[in-house]
């Protein structure tokens, strides 16, 4: 009983800025600068919005970079006599570059570039919240898997555009006249955007198709019905390009997002539970 009493009575080691940012007001003052931010940036896309209400508008959006400022200071006053530990986190790296590069001057003509950077505070809530650190984790988890799989997604589309210009480059110079245009044609195949339409106009020809875009061609059609060679060639790449190939992609970020998921739960009760 002593004992507790005494760990009870100790002064917390850590300082002010520290008790500061762990607070749930300070978190969700800088939650709401970050989605204010945001609302503003798209406000600036309209000119009519702009021509109203401009000055107010750049006025909030330099309140909210100085809360930014503010807390990015903070965050640093709260390591003490060892501020550079705060860049050891990645997420307080990603952040600090965003604030740096938001207050860059923008007067020359050279640096107008960085006002785009000002987009990317958007992107602050990936570290403001929880879940989608989690997300944004389980994303960089999968990239090594998913980069084989890309590898292979790509290994389709090549091969099945080569076939595709061999077998239907004369019927439908549109989608199939050259490499390029067979791999942009399969790649909306993957969407499952149009697909059947294309498909048709390889079974029935492209003279019978009503409405093909001949102007479109660099080579006037040769058009040639060739039906089941197209049912054949367009359902096999649906079937393994998006039922197979597209759910494996799903399948491991899905996979990463209960390993990260697993991964805060297993560190959590370490960081709440503290001694008995």
């Amino acid at each position: 009983m002593a004992a507790a009493v005494a760990r009870s009575s100790r002064p917390d080691s850590r300082n002010a800025a520290a008790r500061l940012i762990e607070t749930r007001v300070f978190r969700g003052a800088i939650l709401a600068a970050i989605v204010v931010g945001a609302i503003l940036v798209g406000l600036e896309t309209s000119r009519e919005v702009m021509d109203q209400i401009g000055p107010v508008i750049v006025a909030i959006d330099r309140l909210v970079l100085a809360a930014f400022v503010l807390e990015i200071l903070l965050r640093l006053a709260a390591h003490g006599g060892r501020p550079w530990r705060f860049f050891l986190d990645g997420w307080n790296v990603f952040d600090f570059a965003i604030v740096a590069a938001c207050i860059l001057p923008t007067g020359s003509a050279s640096l107008q570039v960085f006002r785009l950077v000002r987009v990317l505070r958007v992107l602050r809530l990936a570290s403001a919240v929880p879940g989608l650190q989690i997300l944004v984790a389980a994303t960089l988890r999968s990239i090594p898997s998913l980069l084989y799989v890309l590898l292979m997604l790509m290994l389709l589309l090549y091969t099945y555009a080569v076939v595709g210009v061999f077998a239907f480059g004369g019927n439908d110079p549109v989608h199939f006249g050259s490499l390029p245009r067979a791999l942009l044609t399969l790649f909306g195949v993957l969407t499952l955007e149009g697909w059947i339409d294309v498909m048709r106009i390889q079974m029935i020809g492209s003279a019978a198709f009503e409405g093909y875009p001949t102007a479109m061609a660099d080579r006037p059609p040769v058009s040639a019905a060739s039906p089941g060679i197209a049912v054949l060639y367009f359902v096999s790449f649906v079937l393994v390009g998006t039922m197979v190939v597209l759910n494996l992609l799903v399948g491991i970020v899905v996979q990463g997002m209960e390993a990260a998921h697993a991964e805060v739960m297993k560190t959590e009760p370490t960081a709440s539970g503290g001694t008995a």
